[in-house]
């Protein structure tokens, strides 16, 4: 569906916002308040305001109340979906995949939100 998303400055576009509508669908479906999350958490924007588009992080997500944060990253060269603690982080969940694997990437986020 965004196999482009690395050439295409519009399907990257369409990307983000599939993956941060298929939060906030996973927000209302979990009874989670929004407003106690942050998406974007992290910045993906170069000092000049030109966005990075390199998929990393493509989407993520900080819990204001709790701390933990979601970071998902999107890497072509990775079979399967990776799931990890970031160590350093302790409460940053990533998930790394490519994008043919966005069912089970939005499927790692609802479930990431029901953990909160």
């Amino acid at each position: 569906m965004f196999d482009d998303y690395l050439r295409e400055e519009q399907s990257y576009i369409q990307l983000e916002q599939y993956l941060y509508d298929r939060f906030l669908l996973a927000c209302n479906e979990e009874g989670t308040e929004i407003k106690e999350l942050k998406a974007p958490f992290y910045n993906t924007a170069f000092s000049d305001g030109t966005p990075f588009r390199d998929g990393n992080p493509v989407f993520s997500a900080r819990n204001e109340i709790t701390g933990r944060i979601l970071k998902i990253v999107l890497d072509e060269d990775v079979d399967p979906l990776v799931l990890y603690l970031d160590k350093d982080m302790g409460c940053e969940l990533v998930i790394i995949a490519r994008v043919g694997l966005l069912e089970r990437i939005t499927e790692k986020m609802a479930e990431w939100l029901r953990t909160q």
